[in-house]
């Protein structure tokens, strides 16, 4: 059979397809490609689904009727749209946690989140619309790279939602999300859109020339594979000399506020403190396993108190916690706390605290106060508007949180330099913005401390996806990761986003692991030179456009 037999016959199908093309308008495809394309995330794993892309660039490319800039908003908010009520659809159970109070708000977060975070799906459908070739490949260029700005831009105005970047799609640790190494998840959603779009500009009337887009996407992506499958044998991770205990009491986020249940709390993230040793297989190597644990994490808001009721010398908790750590020993837990800012005001902290046991002395040595805040969990955007309505964040403290300083490397006594990153911050790329190597390589941490309440997100997809997120950060600094929350999932990720072998409390799991810290490996390419990429893709994206708008009006004009 010759290829004009094989464009005959598809010509003759879609005549019989004709009937039904009404059916099949720009929004409703455009409605399958944000389906399809949420769908490749994990936990789901629908990994053909990355094709949403080439065809939601086939819907723009198309007869968008006599208003395409009112469509073009439309096929890309739709596609947002569904993209991010797939995604996202766990911030209902957030809601239920208190349903007798914040329930009536749970329909509208699942509906109103997607809608906000699709409105910048349909500010890139509007600029491609009306800026952008409609054929070739410099019709997927200008998808490609405004798509990924657009998507850069969503991960850091309004204090920005980084939720599910395209790059993500890929499997922490996999061989593909090694790329993140190289240009982090940013660029490697710019390769992967790129490539799983580019179905979108083939021609097959031209032949074997007309599929060279998608010859070239597939050898991008072969030599991406192979570069991360090289990367994943050739990087040995060995065990450092620092161990951790990761506690995971599975405490629900409903129960931490009932008075009766505290000292309960209490009670077991104690005996889980002092436990008898249980490491991980990985870890030790031929090392004592009976050693016990130089460092303790106790998830973000392990505690249902503050810190000025759990330290106070009037209060039984205080003496808890002198007798609570060995000699030496370590414990970092989340907690809030209250201070005063500089303008003197008090203001509540969501807190990493950092408790060691020196000379028989209990004491605080460190504390990181939280940078990014979940807007509407942790404080009220627009506060003085959405109260009027009855709208609340669902913290119980006061007024909800205030910032403190961006997050950068910490060094405290006895333990090797670390970053830590409450919850949410685990999102965000490059969100310590210190030079580790241009001459301060000494200021270098050597893992990330990761502290989170995915309890928020009940047994949804929310704690795999959280978790799959953050590890994308040991990959992009090549650091090591310590995760620990209350519900799970806490983990021991490797530089490479790997989770170590025996190391994972699931979700509803109720346990705790001892485990050696993985070393460091090189400093990675995207860790040297993050900043780069950022300022490239913006000059990139800048140029695409005046260059398009010129081209159409010597077009017009000729």
């Amino acid at each position: 059979m010759t290829s004009a037999d094989i464009r005959a016959r598809m010509a003759a199908f879609g005549q019989k397809l004709s009937p039904y093309r009404r059916y099949v308008g720009p929004k409703r495809l455009a409605t399958l490609a944000g389906a399809l394309a949420a769908l490749a995330h994990p936990p789901f794993g629908f990994l053909p689904g990355l094709f949403g892309y080439g065809l939601l660039l086939y819907v723009l490319n198309g007869d968008l009727g006599p208003k395409p800039l009112r469509r073009a908003f439309a096929v890309g908010f739709w596609a947002g749209f569904v993209y991010f009520l797939i995604s996202c659809f766990w911030v209902a159970e957030a809601f239920l946690v208190d349903a007798e109070t914040f329930g009536w708000m749970a329909p509208f977060a699942v509906m109103i989140l997607p809608a906000m975070i699709a409105f910048f799906w349909g500010l890139f459908g509007v600029v491609y619309a009306q800026f952008a070739p409609k054929s070739g490949v410099k019709s997927l260029l200008c998808f490609a790279v405004w798509f990924c700005g657009f998507e850069m831009i969503r991960g850091w105005i309004f204090t920005g939602f980084p939720w599910n970047p395209a790059g993500a799609s890929w499997m922490a640790g996999s061989a593909m999300s090694q790329m993140a190494a190289v240009v982090g998840v940013y660029g490697l959603s710019l390769i992967t859109v790129m490539a799983f779009a580019s179905i979108a500009i083939i021609k097959p009337t031209q032949g074997l020339k007309g599929y060279r887009p998608v010859m070239v996407a597939a050898g991008a992506l072969s030599v991406c594979f192979a570069f991360g499958q090289y990367r994943l044998i050739s990087t040995q991770i060995t065990p450092s000399d620092t161990s951790v205990r990761l506690v995971q009491t599975n405490i629900g986020q409903e129960a931490k506020w009932t008075e009766s249940e505290f000292s309960r709390i209490v009670r077991d993230y104690v005996a889980m403190t002092k436990a008898k040793p249980k490491y991980a297989k990985w870890s030790v190597q031929g090392a004592d396993y009976g050693r016990r644990p130089d460092i303790v994490i106790w998830p973000e808001g392990a505690l249902p108190a503050s810190a000025e009721e759990l330290f106070s010398a009037s209060s039984w908790t205080s003496e808890v916690f002198a007798r609570l750590l060995e000699p030496d020993q370590t414990l970092m837990m989340g907690v809030y706390r209250s201070d005063l800012d500089k303008g003197g005001n008090m203001v509540w902290r969501n807190t990493m605290l950092v408790i060691q046991q020196k000379a028989h002395e209990t004491r605080i040595v460190a504390a990181y106060d939280k940078f990014k805040l979940v807007p509407f969990g942790e404080f009220l955007p627009f506060e003085n508007l959405l109260t009027k309505i009855g709208v609340k964040n669902l913290v119980n403290i006061g007024d909800g949180f205030t910032p403190g300083d961006r997050t950068k490397a910490m060094t405290v006594d006895g333990i090797q330099s670390f970053l830590p990153l409450i919850c949410y911050e685990g999102l965000f790329p490059a969100l310590d913005q210190s030079n580790y190597n241009f001459g301060k390589p000494d200021i270098r941490p050597q893992w990330i401390v990761n502290i989170s309440n995915d309890a928020w997100f009940g047994p949804t997809s929310g704690p795999v996806q959280h978790l799959n997120l953050s590890a994308y950060r040991a990959i992009e600094q090549g650091l090591p990761m310590v995760r620990s929350t209350p519900t799970g999932i806490s983990v021991v990720v490797d530089p490479l986003g790997r989770v170590i072998p025996s190391t994972k409390l699931g979700v509803g799991h109720k346990g705790y692991i001892d485990v050696m810290i993985p070393k460091v490996v090189k400093l990675t390419i995207y860790g040297n030179f993050y900043v780069i990429y950022v300022i490239f893709i913006s000059i990139f994206s800048l140029i695409l456009l005046p260059y398009n708008t010129l081209l159409r009006s010597v077009k017009k004009t000729s």
